[in-house]
């Protein structure tokens, strides 16, 4: 299989294809041989050196490589350097976006909530029941100890219990609240959130006296679990050897 036919292969994951898309090769030989897919949310330069070492002639990545969605190289001195570190590995380069999401369900939401060990029912897109519910300190506590993420920010009510989810992982713009503002969620689990706009409508609503809240684990945390849920794919369907390189939280933190 070459690093083209595996693209091929992920796209086709989907229940519909994506056109324009940017689930495209981004460096690298489009017709190299896979015998070993290396795969990540990010290709950060210790991600990349990381799969080279373990043998990788593909790297499959969730978000950019050049710090632009459609990752226009502009020549700059960081993106020089970075590209000059992936072509000394000789690796191919792939972005696998659009189409992780358009697998039905979202394989990124079912990563996510998989690693969690939760019962759930799937009412609709980014829409989830709970079996048991759950109150949002509970669930950042389960979020915490089960994905790695160092610290969920609570919005709103923490003590209240609740089933019904919404899921706006990653960066899903500035309506992450909306869910909660139409009554069709009770708690929205969040990546990058607009502060100003989506958190303050919830602060404001528990302030006069409403359960709800959002949980905001940061864009790393909230899609990393999906991209191994890839990496199984890959091997299981695909029968490509597939390995996932963790990349890390963008934070650090004094404590």
């Amino acid at each position: 299989m070459t690093a083209l036919e595996l693209l091929e292969g992920i796209i086709g994951f989907a229940s519909e294809r994506v056109n324009p898309t940017v689930d495209t090769v981004k460096a690298g030989d489009k017709n190299r041989a896979v015998k070993k897919a290396a795969v990540c949310f990010i290709a950060t330069p210790e991600v990349i050196k990381a799969s080279h070492k373990w043998g990788a002639d593909v790297l499959i990545t969730h978000e950019p490589t050049y710090h632009d969605h459609f990752d226009n190289f502009d020549n700059s001195e960081i993106e020089t350097e970075k590209r000059a570190l992936i072509d000394s590995t000789g690796m191919t380069v792939i972005r696998y976006h659009d189409h992780a999401h358009k697998i039905e369900p979202d394989i990124i939401h079912e990563g996510f909530l998989s690693a969690l060990g939760l019962k759930y029912n799937y009412t609709q897109h980014r829409f989830y029941t709970l079996e048991k519910p759950m109150t949002p300190a509970e669930l950042a506590e389960l979020i915490e100890s089960k994905t790695g993420t160092k610290h969920v920010k609570i919005v709103g009510k923490s003590d209240f219990p609740a089933a019904r989810l919404s899921l706006f992982l990653g960066a899903c713009g500035d309506g992450c609240h909306l869910p909660l503002k139409k009554g069709k969620a009770d708690i929205s689990i969040c990546g990058e959130v607009c502060e100003w706009k989506s958190c303050e409508f919830v602060r404001d609503a528990s302030q006069l006296g409403h359960n709800m809240a959002m949980l905001v684990l940061g864009h790393v945390g909230s899609e990393r679990e999906g991209m191994k849920l890839v990496a199984e794919k890959i091997r299981n369907e695909l029968g490509i050897e597939a390995k996932y390189f963790d990349c890390g939280e963008v934070y650090t933190y004094a404590d």
